[in-house]
């Protein structure tokens, strides 16, 4: 109790003096290597990963004993994911997320060589593992070890800083060990000193610009040191307005210069620094404030033409980031994979030594790309058949040339839209883009702008837009917004940051939430969206999470975020009246899966939706049965065809993986490929036959198979060589056909009327228009449905689109049999066949023959010239038979005599070839092949 109620003082004293609690303290402040020192962690600190977490908390920690900046943990003592007993932490009585870890670590580590223990690097976790504390940044967190008698100075922790005419600072010295004589000179002058003290603090006023310096000098005896501190006094910020033509961000002025405009209201000072100044302060690079104290700006002269310079902003001399508004960042941690990768030609390394955190790049006199194709046809909404595609994991090379390169594949297939998931420059080099940093820069690991703007062009040359998946709900930390007003290196945003909400606002945030209620949001938005779409002429954009778009906190109900919002229509109704101010042909793509009276509304305005069918697709891929008519705008009530529904996005596990890992086994085993791909057409061609724009994610026309949850956000293996399969091959031939049906045909767009019976296990869309009408059933369950009555519009000669048999439609109704995964599509007027053999082999091996003795099931004489005749199992006498060709075609179908009796069939004047001939009822079906010489 004693060492709890010790604790505590020292907390309350702490919090007290700092006015924050840090994620790692010490007691002593200065901790030696040759004493003990006691280690505060507070779990609710840094990534918090371990903030109320309710279990044992375990300390990494390691001995560095490399001088200088080294991070190398070169003694360790605890393995890792393991419940050593050594290595837990005291939790603090009272307190919810405080732990605490004593020793002397010259004799806790094995230090055999008697080492200089410079610095303890620490991780914390728990028993196992799985959950982490680190530093905000999510790397390890560092503790410095004073080497005997030192004075430091505690404020600053630099050892230079910046200020500006009329400011005051307070500079504060300690020694590491007891009490000394400290004094503090400014420039030779002794400006403060006292004796036997432990610390000492000078207020100084900045009173004139020019440079100085601040040495402390302390003597306890025995002892001696000094410490010095350079300060720079620049004159007070020059107030002018910025300059009549001239936006946020990077301005070309000429070859030779530029103009740099950085929104940061209530900053007192900002200095540009980079390559044109050797990344010094100075005040030839303080930039001018406009009088309403929003915007600092600054002209750079002298510049070298097409020579780039990377720069950044010093913002009161202690936060250093890029340009919010510039294309191209320069990465401390991730571009010299990038360079040693070849992924970027002549990409300059990050300058190591001269800053941190991200810079930008400017560069004048860049040559314009030639832009090759820029009349081209927009499908109107209804029309769009949208392939999503993840440039990572669409071609092992990852870039954009080398999706540029497969951009005949797309064509081939017959889609008219790529929606790329984001391209913006994010986090790290491998994501899947919804971590953004900077909103008006490519990512740099998938090539240049140019290599970008040549793959738009080149769809563009092919007939197909491009929609970009957009990140605009929130940012993450590295992006220069966050970090004009955060905690700390990478913490949360404060209550100041104008952009930023400092709590999110809904359930399912990650990252930083944007304020879209803020008046600096939505000009940032708007100057997001229209860059896009002017420089890099992209069509349209697909916005992430735009349910976030919010103010109406709603904290962990998920329900209240999903209801109908007025705030969030009025936020989402601005942002598309901008788009198509400038841009009135643009798409505009909303992942909003909310309250449908909301989405109906923004719909009707011209909106598009996202709409999440992937469960219901799944079900029916196993066997289950789903009425899937909420994939059809009107089933909504919608007034306009603006729903994009779809059967997988990159958010679900796919279909097929669904059908061979879950699909029923009995009466009919779709595990088995041959029969998942039968069932996989069956739901594609009904997807393709509701009205409305269609969304593919990527390989879903092959049977793309990979589980997503193994590795959610990990890398996927491409699997073009599925195409080589010929189960697959006809999957990708089926989803040819249903495009090119919707292409060329507005009935399957906008249809005069539109008939859905999508319950029960078998199905029907019939859908009616001046040009062409059109009927599709379906067999959704696991058995045959035998003579089964099947509605037509009208009468008339009816043609089967994938056989191209003709069929008299004597009465609305006609009965058919189908079996498991069996569909018909027809139409009333007749079109070119597709390619033969998509249903080749579908409804002759969709059931697996059982196995009959041979004298019960028998075809003679085969080849044969003239009459087949056949013996069937005498369960089977009666049923339903029918010969088919191997394009699917039906040549005869009739009853099977009664009893022992043997059928014969005049094949007589069918062409020489393969034959099948089925027999079937309600519990099964028998075939064999037979040869026509």
């Amino acid at each position: 109790m004693k060492t709890a109620l010790l604790l505590s003082i020292f907390f309350i004293l702490l919090f007290s003096y700092s006015g924050a609690f840090a994620q790692v303290t010490t007691e002593p402040i200065f901790p030696n290597a040759d004493k003990k020192v006691t280690i505060i962690y507070d779990a609710s600190k840094g990534t918090a990963g371990l903030k109320d977490c309710g279990c044992d908390v375990y300390i990494h920690i390691g001995a560095v004993t490399e001088s200088g900046e080294s991070t190398t943990w070169s003694i360790v003592p605890f393995e890792w994911g393991t419940t050593d007993a050594n290595a837990k932490m005291t939790k603090v009585e009272g307190q919810s997320n405080l732990y605490t870890f004593d020793l002397t670590p010259n004799t806790f580590f094995d230090n055999l060589n008697g080492l200089t223990i410079y610095r303890l690097g620490l991780v914390f976790r728990n028993g196992d593992g799985s959950r982490e504390g680190k530093s905000s940044s999510g790397g390890d967190i560092f503790v410095d070890l004073s080497q005997g008698f030192q004075v430091v100075f505690t404020s600053p922790v630099s050892s230079a800083i910046a200020l500006e005419e009329g400011d005051t600072y307070t500079f504060k010295v300690a020694t590491t060990e007891g009490l000394a004589d400290i004094s503090l000179q400014l420039d030779g002058v002794q400006v403060a000193n006292a004796t036997g003290v432990q610390s000492l603090s000078y207020n100084y006023a900045a009173t004139q610009a020019g440079l100085y310096k601040l040495v402390a000098e302390a003597s306890n005896g025995s002892n001696q040191d000094s410490e010095t501190v350079d300060i720079e006094v620049f004159a007070a910020t020059p107030i002018a307005p910025l300059p009549p033509g001239n936006r946020l961000g990077i301005n070309y002025l000429s070859d030779t210069e530029v103009l740099l405009a950085l929104n940061a209201p209530g900053k007192k000072m900002v200095n540009v620094i980079g390559d044109f100044n050797d990344w010094a302060r100075s005040s030839d690079y303080q930039m001018n404030r406009t009088p309403d104290g929003e915007i600092f700006w600054l002209i750079i002269t002298g510049l070298t033409p097409k020579k780039e310079y990377i720069f950044q902003y010093l913002v009161d001399d202690e936060i250093r980031i890029g340009d919010p508004y510039a294309d191209k960042t320069s990465d401390p941690d991730h571009d010299q994979e990038i360079i040693s990768q070849g992924r970027y030609p002549g990409l300059k390394a990050y300058p190591t030594g001269k800053t941190q955190y991200q810079a930008t790049y400017f560069q004048t006199g860049q040559d314009k790309y030639n832009w090759k194709n820029l009349t081209y046809e927009k499908p109107d909404p209804e029309e769009l058949v949208i392939y999503e595609l993840l440039v990572r994991d669409f071609d092992d090379r990852r870039s954009y040339a080398a999706v540029e390169e497969r951009l005949d594949y797309l064509q081939e297939l017959g889609v008219n839209a790529i929606e790329l998931m984001p391209i913006g420059e994010f986090e790290g080099n491998l994501s899947w883009g919804y971590n953004p940093s900077f909103f008006f820069a490519p990512d740099k690991y998938y090539g240049t702008k140019n290599d970008l703007k040549s793959l738009i062009d080149a769809a563009h040359g092919k007939g197909m837009v491009i929609i970009m998946d957009m990140v605009l709900n929130h940012a993450f930390g590295q992006n220069p917004l966050v970090r004009l007003y955060n905690d700390g290196e990478f913490g949360s945003p404060t209550p100041e940051n104008p952009w930023f909400n400092r709590n999110a606002t809904h359930p399912f945030n990650v990252g930083y939430d944007f304020n879209h209620e803020s008046s600096y949001t939505r000009a940032f938005v708007d100057s997001v969206n229209n860059y896009w779409l002017s420089e890099y002429k992209i069509d349209g954009f697909r916005f992430d999470l735009s349910k976030g778009f919010t103010q109406v906190v709603s904290g962990a109900d998920v329900g209240k975020w999903s209801q109908y919002d007025a705030s969030r229509i009025m936020i989402w109704k601005h942002i598309y009246d901008k788009i198509k101010v400038n841009h009135p042909d643009a798409y505009v793509i909303l992942e909003h899966l909310a309250d449908n009276t909301e989405e109906k509304e923004l719909a009707d305005y011209g909106m598009m939706f996202w709409g999440n069918m992937n469960f219901d697709f799944r079900e029916m891929a196993k066997g289950q049965e789903k009425d899937f008519n909420w994939a059809y705008y009107k089933s909504r009530g919608w007034n306009e065809p603006n729903l994009v529904a779809y059967q997988e996005s990159h958010d679900e596990e796919r279909v097929m993986w669904e059908s061979l890992n879950y699909g029923a086994t009995s009466p009919i085993n779709l595990k088995q490929l041959e029969n998942a791909v039968n069932r996989n057409q069956l739901l594609t061609a009904f997807y393709f036959s509701i009205p409305g724009p269609k969304m593919i994610w990527q390989f879903g026309e092959f049977g793309y198979d990979q589980e997503l949850n193994d590795d959610r956000l990990g890398i996927k293996p491409t699997k073009w060589q599925y195409l080589t399969n010929p189960q697959r091959e006809r999957l990708f031939q089926l989803y040819q056909a249903m495009i090119k049906l919707k292409s060329e045909h507005q009935v399957f767009n906008n249809p005069d009327k539109t008939t859905l019976n999508l319950n029960g296990s078998l199905k029907s869309i019939i859908l009616e228009s001046e040009a062409m009408d059109v009927v599709l059933f379906g067999n959704f369950g696991l058995s045959s449905a035998g003579n089964v009555n099947l509605s037509f519009p009208k009468t008339g000669t009816w043609y089967n689109y994938f056989t191209g048999e003709e069929l008299t439609v004597s009465s609305t109704t006609m009965k058919f049999t189908l079996r498991p995964s069996e569909f018909y599509l027809f139409t009333d007027k007749k079109l070119e066949k597709p390619t033969a053999g998509i249903l080749q082999e579908d409804f002759v091996t969709a059931i697996p023959e059982k196995s009959i003795p041979d004298s019960a099931f028998k075809i003679y004489p085969v080849p044969t010239n003239g009459r087949l005749m056949i013996q069937l199992p005498i369960d089977m006498t009666g049923s339903n038979y029918r010969v088919i060709d191997m394009t699917g075609r039906v040549l005869f179908d009739g009853m099977t005599p009664a009893g022992d009796e043997i059928l014969e069939i005049d094949v007589t004047n069918i062409q020489a070839g393969i034959y099948i001939f089925e027999a079937f009822d309600t519990k099964r079906v028998l075939f064999k092949r037979f040869i026509k010489n």
